[in-house]
This record gives C-alpha cells, sequence and structure tokens, in this order.
C-alpha cells in the first residue's frame, strides 16, 4: 500500500494577485542602483565631460556645485526622469502599463481618508518613540540631526521651486520606485512581511542620513501596508506628501 504524499505546507500569504508583478527581484536591485547611484553619477559625469567643452555648461555646474538652486532643482528633475526612464523600459519590456506599478484604479475615498489620518498619526508616533529610543540606546546617534539641503535652506526665498523639488515631485518617483516596483518583486520571493521590511530598508538607505534613515524606514512600512490594502499607490503618494510637507514647514522655520 503506498504511502500518502505529505501535505505541502503553506509558510506565507499568498501573494495578493496585483503584486504579482513580471520582474524578478534582480531587477527590483536595477532600479533600486539606478535611482540611489547611477542615474546621478551619469548625469553628474556628463556634466563633467559637457563643462570641458560647453561654457554655459561650465557654469552651469559651477552653480550646482555651489548649491545654487536654480541649477539644484534642474539636476534633481534630470534624475527623477532618469529613474523613471528605467523603470518606463522595463514597463515596456513586459508590455504592462503604469497601473502594473500602482498608478491604478479610484479608490474608496471614504476609506482611503481614514487610512490617511490613521497612518500619519500612528507614523509620527511610532518613528518619534523609535528615534527616541535609538537615540538613548545608541551611543553617537542623533535623532535630531537637522536635514537640510539646498532647498530648505533657500525656502523663503525660492518657495515654490522648493516645494515642488521637496514635496510634490519625490512622492510620485519613490512611490512608483519602492512600492510600485521593487517592493512586489522582493514579496514574490520573500512574502509580504519581508518583501515589506526589505524595500523599507532600501528606502530608508537611499535618504543617506542616519536618523532620516530610520524614519524613512518606518515611512515605508507604513507605505507598504497602505497599497496592500487600497491596491494603489496614489493613496501613499497624498500620504507621502502630507509628510514631505509637514518636514518642509518644520525645516524651512528653522
Amino acid at each position: 500500500m503506498e504511502a500518502e504524499a505529505a501535505p505541502v505546507r503553506k509558510h506565507r500569504r499568498a501573494l495578493p494577485e496585483f503584486l504579482n508583478v513580471p520582474w524578478a527581484m534582480g531587477e527590483a536591485a536595477v532600479v533600486a542602483a539606478a535611482f540611489m547611484a547611477v542615474v546621478p553619477l551619469v548625469l553628474a559625469l556628463a556634466l563633467v565631460g559637457l563643462s570641458l567643452v560647453v561654457p554655459a555648461v561650465g557654469q552651469f555646474t559651477k552653480q550646482l556645485a555651489d548649491g545654487a538652486v536654480g541649477p539644484s532643482f534642474v539636476m534633481d528633475l534630470a534624475i527623477s526622469a532618469g529613474a523613471f526612464g528605467v523603470v518606463w523600459a522595463y514597463l515596456r519590456r513586459y508590455k504592462v502599463g503604469w497601473q502594473v506599478v500602482g498608478w491604478r484604479r479610484p479608490v474608496n475615498l471614504w476609506k482611503t481618508l481614514v487610512y490617511l489620518v490613521a497612518l500619519l498619526i500612528g507614523f509620527v508616533v511610532v518613528s518619534a518613540l523609535l528615534l527616541a529610543g535609538l537615540g538613548m540606546l545608541v551611543h553617537g546617534f542623533n535623532p535630531n540631526q537637522a536635514q537640510t539641503n539646498d532647498f530648505t535652506t533657500g525656502a523663503a526665498q525660492h518657495l515654490s521651486i522648493s516645494i515642488i523639488a521637496l514635496v510634490l515631485v519625490p512622492p510620485v518617483l519613490e512611490e512608483t520606485v519602492f512600492r510600485g516596483f521593487i517592493f512586489p518583486a522582493i514579496a514574490k520571493r520573500t512574502g509580504l512581511v519581508w518583501g515589506a521590511v526589505i524595500s523599507s530598508v532600501i528606502f530608508g538607505l537611499a535618504h543617506w542620513q542616519a536618523n532620516i534613515s530610520v524614519y524613512t524606514f518606518v515611512l515605508g512600512l507604513v507605505l507598504c501596508f497602505m497599497y496592500v490594502k487600497l491596491k494603489s499607490t496614489v493613496p501613499g503618494m497624498v500620504l507621502h506628501m502630507l509628510n514631505n510637507l509637514l518636514a518642509f514647514a518644520a525645516l524651512s522655520q528653522k
């Protein structure tokens, strides 16, 4: 009499259908590298090369190095366009549209508002507690280290540009890259929880400052949860914009 086959045990929750993207972790790593390093490096090298033969480019590069708001804004837009271009190339390769990275379907307005308010409050409380705890436990960790850049220091003089560069553009780009592209690719391999954790670690590291990395790691977890629940990255973009607006308002007052 033949022995019955042992039942297959499920080790993790099944991935929602909308997160079954056609690309894999390796391609997610390529997009992360493009966003964090490759696109900025390529643009920087192009500027250096062109500045040797085009005087106007040389002047632009000098102003950029000096932290001028206008050139910094143009550079940020170019980096964003480059990162979007890499994502677009993969969408074309797999013959899918932007809805696959979460630019999809209308969401329930009231449900979205409840999530926005509850998650924003929860995120602020949890991140504040975590940062305070790390400040007490980790020697040299400064939870209150200021985040400064060319836009926050010149916010009063260039308010419109600063809002576009800090509040509007980054959430659209980062939700597309990290939640729409990277998170589901990792989750396919590791499951939802580890997909959220790993993609949020990468998201935190992309901000290059210890306390901001911790803060954005928690934000990444919240935004992954929101994407899973609402099946769209658009509400996450709104929450991300609200967070950036609050941070921008605080920084610009200093």
